[in-house]
């Protein structure tokens, strides 16, 4: 079958290639993604694939006394790489998630995805080039950030029994298709200024492949440091697999690649958990970052239940607004709108602008005297809770967005404020630059 013949039955749906599709290769792009661009491509969906159910759940993580360790645990990014993909891995895996286009984004640390890829073979001679089949298998790929350093590790398996060999001739499936060789690897799509794959191509018969379903190979890839000028060293990353025919006398097989998916690394000096710094990360990016506060969780019910108020009835708040209109961002809509909250240095000037603006509504002081203001409460049990957080610069001083006060039990307040802080940690959310949004389940 010729070329042209191919794309011709391939353009009206009647040629077979199985589930899968190659995009043509592409050259490194050279410079680097701007923050805008970054975030183009995940501007009307919650993600490129999906992410997990549990995702940034804050009633999953311990707060009793002398939890530290477990919550330190709950908290910590991966701060070194083995030759297998962590445990979570098996579990996004195993979740229907990571079957759809784009993966599953377990964690802005640990993606995963099953996709097939492949490859098609030509038969090439002085006359030309003709199409002779297919050869395609499962692979199971998964992305692990780290904490410590600029870099993620990319893995890849084969899935047992998912090599297919498609439209070969019977005689050439059984003694050609199996012996033609392929090639993978992971790659940065920003060029080498920026970032970089590290280890060399593996390469295999493809009756090698079907037979490799228990081994994780894996690459790794990089960010450079002094690529970026701004205060974190922020750069963002595409990166792919890539894969070819490899070396063939007589048959070739079209180099492609898979969709990219894309990750943000930094050099933030800001992040510890427990005493342990973390001054150098990169995490999945293709994921709408989320705290999640439970009302079915005791520790947080009353602040779970002021925030879904506030987001959900802004104008029925404290304090009243003398225009009597009230716009409160931050709530989780499953999109990167502009709505999100945007984390501030505790102690600011504007942490403390916000404070004070806070206060004056939850104490009825000017502007808000009287009934403008937070009616009396129990100051000996209750705290005034604030949403907007007070740590954002969306909180109560910020001109562009109103605010909500409520009073609520001071011990939930306290959990709140923990788990507030093991988000941001947790989630790597960079000050000023990093938007995140407020996500209250029942």
């Amino acid at each position: 079958m010729s070329e042209a013949k191919y794309q011709k039955l391939k353009a009206a749906g009647t040629l077979d290639e199985s589930d899968w599709t190659v995009a043509a290769a592409a050259s490194t792009e050279s410079k680097p993604l701007t923050e805008a661009q970054a975030n183009a491509k995940l501007a009307k969906a919650a993600t490129v694939g999906a992410s997990d159910a549990s995702y940034g759940d804050t009633s999953k993580v311990p707060l009793q006394p002398r939890s530290g360790e477990a919550m330190a645990a709950a908290a910590a990014p991966p701060k070194s790489w083995g030759d297998a993909p962590p445990q979570d891995a098996g579990t996004c895996l195993g979740r229907p998630g990571a079957n759809q286009p784009g993966g599953l984004t377990f964690n802005r640390w640990v993606w995963c995805h099953r996709m097939r890829i492949g490859l098609r073979y030509w038969e090439v001679d002085e006359d030309g080039r003709e199409y002779e089949g297919t050869n395609s298998l499962v692979a199971q790929a998964v992305a692990v950030g780290s904490g410590k350093e600029r870099g993620i590790r990319t893995y890849l398996r084969v899935e047992e029994d998912s090599v297919s060999y498609d439209d070969w001739d019977p005689i050439d499936e059984w003694f050609t298709a199996p012996d033609l060789h392929m090639y993978i690897l992971s790659d940065c799509a920003q060029g080498y200024d920026y970032c970089q794959g590290t280890g060399s191509g593996v390469e295999h018969t493809w009756d090698r492949w079907k037979y490799m379903d228990d081994t994780w190979l894996y690459w790794d890839i990089y960010s450079h440091e002094e690529a970026a000028t701004d205060r974190d060293r922020v750069l963002y990353h595409d990166w792919f697999f890539r894969f070819g025919g490899g070396e063939e006398d007589e048959y070739q097989g079209d180099e492609g690649r898979t969709d990219t998916w894309r990750i943000r690394c930094d050099s933030a000096s800001y992040f510890s958990n427990f005493g342990e710094d973390f001054p150098r990360a990169c995490v999945n990016y293709n994921v709408v970052p989320r705290l999640i506060y439970k009302i079915s969780d005791t520790r947080v019910e009353d602040i779970a239940r002021h925030i879904r108020f506030a987001q959900d009835n802004p104008t029925r708040t404290y304090p009243v607004e003398f225009d009597e209109t009230k716009d409160i961002p931050g709530k989780y809509s499953g999109v990167r709108d502009e709505r999100g909250l945007h984390r501030t240095f505790e102690d600011s000037t504007i942490d403390k602008n916000n404070e004070f603006v806070k206060d004056a509504a939850c104490n009825r002081r000017p502007p808000y005297e009287g009934d403008w203001g937070l009616p009396p409460y129990d100051t000996s049990t209750h705290d005034c809770d604030e949403y907007p957080f007070g740590i954002t610069y969306e909180g109560a001083a910020d001109p562009a967005w109103a605010f909500s006060v409520r009073a609520v039990d001071r011990s939930q307040n306290r959990s709140a404020g923990g788990l507030l802080n093991w988000y941001l940690f947790s989630d790597r959310i960079l000050l000023d630059q990093d938007p995140f949004w407020v996500d209250i389940q029942d």
